[in-house]
Formats: C-alpha cells, structure tokens, sequence
C-alpha cells in the first residue's frame, strides 16, 4: 500500500465517523466501528486494490446508518458545534458587511471630523470614525448578537432536551 492508499482509508474512516456522529452513534461504539472499517479496507486494498476496495465500499453515510440505529435520546454535540459555528461565522460576516456600510456612511456624512454610532440589528456594538489627514481610524466593538446568534444555532442543532428522554423500563417475565 502506498501513501495514497493510506489517504483514503483514512478519508473514508473519518467520513464514516462524521456519519456515525450524526446517527448518534456513542464514542466508544463509534470507535470500534472505525476499527472495523479500517481493518476490512486495509485488507481489501492489499487483496485487490484500493480502487475496487472504495467501489465495493458504497457510501459512507449508508454505511453508517445500517451499522447502528440512530438514538433518539443523545444529543448531536458535533452537528450542533459545526451548525453553531458556521452561523455564528456567517452572523460576524454579515456584521462586517454592515461595519462597511456605516463606513461609507460615516466617510459621506464626516470627512473631517468623527463619527459615533451603532448597528440597529447587532445590539451592544459600536463604532467610532476619526478622520485625520492621511487617512481615517475606525473603531469597532461587534458587541454580543452575533455570539447569541451562533450559541442559539448550536443549542437548535445539537437538541440537548433529548437527554432529559425517559427510556420506559423493560418488562420482565
């Protein structure tokens, strides 16, 4: 097996993990699975090749489900910090794009004197233009929305009120 080989047993192990975590697979049985995975494609590549051994494959995520039942009752913490993550990214882009905005405005409205003022929809920021006269300072507090923001994204995705789930006892006899 060459490097390349290595490379793909060890993107389809982490892919399959990825898919196991969003089944809600615990850690321990996502672990012994990855092992399985790794050991099978080890021992496919070096009998027939790792081209035929990822055909033979399929897809990692329908690999995934038929390994183990999703658990309703445990939460996504890894789906919820890559969704609170990207939202939260997104709300500072859209943040800065508005800081933009303001810039231009202040830039339109002072030229040669200061500007202060705040984002309607960010709550808790603040800027402040200064205009000197080789250029401008902009100072820029993005304030607390845009951590709510992604914090609510996180909670939404990885749904934390399943473990307050009641299993209903098994019958005995």
């Amino acid at each position: 097996m060459n490097i390349i080989d290595h490379a793909r047993i060890s993107g389809a192990t982490l892919s399959y993990d990825l898919w196991l975590e969003t089944a809600g697979v615990p850690g321990k049985r996502r672990r012994d699975l990855r092992r399985e995975l790794r050991a099978n494609l080890v021992d496919a590549t070096t009998r027939v090749g790792s081209r035929a051994a990822f055909r033979g494959l399929g897809s990692t995520r329908a690999l995934a489900a038929a390994a183990n039942p999703a658990d309703p009752t445990r939460p996504l913490w890894t789906v919820g910090f890559v969704v609170g993550m990207g939202i939260f990214a997104l709300a500072i882009l859209t943040e800065f794009l508005v800081v933009l905005g303001w810039l231009d405005g202040a830039t339109a409205a002072a030229p040669d004197g200061r500007a202060v003022g705040g984002l309607t929809f960010f709550p808790g920021s603040s800027l402040i233009y200064n205009s000197s006269g080789s250029g401008f300072s902009l100072s820029i507090n993005f304030g607390w929305a845009c951590v709510f923001v992604g914090l609510g994204a996180f909670i939404l995705a990885a749904r934390p009120w399943r473990l307050l789930k009641r299993h209903p006892a098994p019958k005995i006899g």
